[in-house]
């Protein structure tokens, strides 16, 4: 009887697959780790990564194609097998027979019984997918929504939010891989030494600023014994929150959502280029997470930052009457920009999530309001491209107390001219993914009017 060997890249993939369902868990991590203990090939390591990513990102359409061959439900890693083989069918250029045995011998693998029935669905997918997305998609929304592995929800979201040219580059762009950016990190090493430690991975200056580099070839750099000197991963639009706050020498910042400290080291490194460090107190409501900031930035040689545990919805009665310079409110959100680095986020969110997160974030703007002293700063951002979540939530924020004793202050030059297709009608910046480009990021300047 004749065998087909499954590459060693597809057997990975698969029990990534199978444990990120299992544990409920964010792909990158449950990828690196099996990675690193399989030693694959870069060009293996690559095809795995793909496989797990496509995967993720198209599930809901892959799911929906599978089921129509099914007349019974399947045990779960059987499932793992059948997607990642209709994502090929579906989503690459594989011949239509490699990829239908190489997933009949996955699902051999994890339930023998369960052969037959795979090659019977996965045959009849292959004589359908040159007909795939099964409508056009300049005419159909439901077709596009398969064509672009989203939701239809999500793309109905993002054409209301973006428009519909600006929304379909993002959705276009969606099951690409998302561009390496980089920050220098000056407190760890001096920018030359730092981009020498880079060399490999090819790093070209990208905007926001100089202190933002893209690597065309991040996998030189990212491997098991990497520990980061002088810089650390950040998509180049979370650059610009901390940039738009403009932080200076002796200014009392209080960064909300600090969590790894990313924001922080950027600004406190943009208060040292005006002369000396500014006073941080940086805020997560995870105890856990304030020890491992405390631990980064002391570890970093990162000056004048305080780190607290505390519910950012409560900030007056926290700090008791005390003001701030300028307040970064780095609101937790959908994610609905990131949906690249994050590919399960996109089957795992449902509409109520916007609404609900948008409740949080208008709490935590207000209670940001409320300690910024006159004529200070205030700085909203989010990572989302919900209208929900950005200008219609300031929106909302500025037409009632406190809002009311705040105005929207345009960016300027805070907004690179490569960028400048980002700024809004208001000045603020509201970036889409797009080939090659940034993460979705939003980001507000709000200035507290003067007594």
């Amino acid at each position: 009887m004749h065998t087909v060997s499954v590459a060693h890249a597809r057997r990975i993939a698969l029990r990534v697959l199978s444990r990120i369902r299992r544990d409920e868990a964010f792909s990158g991590a449950v990828l690196a780790r099996e990675l690193e203990r399989a030693r694959l090939s870069p060009a293996d390591a690559a095809l795995a990564a793909r496989l797990v990513y496509g995967t993720l990102a198209a599930q809901g359409t892959l799911d929906e194609a599978i089921d129509r061959h099914l007349q019974s439900g399947i045990e779960p890693r059987v499932r793992d097998a059948l997607r990642m083989g209709a994502f090929e069918l579906l989503y690459s250029r594989v011949p239509a027979y490699a990829v239908v045995d190489q997933a009949v011998q996955l699902v051999r693998s994890a339930r023998p019984q369960a052969a037959g029935l795979a090659n019977a669905v996965l045959r009849k997918l292959a004589d359908e997918s040159s007909a795939f997305p099964w409508g056009d998609p300049a005419a159909d929304t439901d077709a596009l929504a398969r064509a672009t592995a989203h939701p239809r929800w999500m793309v109905d979201l993002v054409r209301d939010s973006l428009g519909p040219e600006h929304a379909r580059e993002m959705l276009d762009c969606g099951l690409e891989p998302a561009p390496t950016y980089v920050r220098l990190n000056p407190f760890e090493g001096d920018t030359p030494a730092t981009l020498e430690s880079l060399s490999a991975a090819r790093p070209d200056r990208s905007p926001p600023d100089p202190g933002c580099y893209r690597l065309s070839a991040p996998a030189a750099v990212y491997g098991a014994s990497e520990r980061s000197r002088g810089w650390f991963s950040m998509d180049a639009a979370a650059q610009l929150a901390p940039l738009a706050l403009a932080p200076a020498r002796g200014d009392e910042i209080l960064d909300v959502g600090a969590g790894r400290g990313n924001k922080t080291i950027c600004m406190q490194a943009g208060a040292m280029r005006t002369g000396g460090p500014a006073n941080i107190t940086a805020v997560d409501v995870d105890p856990k997470k304030v020890r491992g900031l405390e631990e980064r930035l002391k570890s970093a040689g990162v000056p004048g930052v305080t780190c607290v545990a505390a519910d950012a919805v409560a900030l007056e009665g926290y700090f008791g009457g005390r003001l701030f310079d300028a307040v970064l409110i780095d609101a937790p959100c959908t994610g609905l920009g990131t949906l690249r680095r994050y590919p399960e986020k996109r089957w795992r969110l449902d509409p109520d999530d916007v609404a609900r997160m948008s409740e949080i974030q208008l709490a935590l703007l207000r209670s940001g309001a409320q300690v910024t002293r006159p004529g200070g700063r205030l700085v909203y951002s989010t990572c989302s491209v919900a209208r929900q979540e950005n200008q219609g939530l300031v929106e909302r924020f500025l037409s009632d107390a406190p809002g009311s004793e705040y105005v929207i202050e345009p960016l300027g030059d805070a907004i690179p001219a490569e960028w400048d297709t980002f700024r809004d009608g208001q000045g603020c910046f509201s970036s889409w993914p797009t080939s090659g480009g940034p993460d979705g990021h939003y980001v507000a300047l709000l200035r507290r009017k003067a007594c």
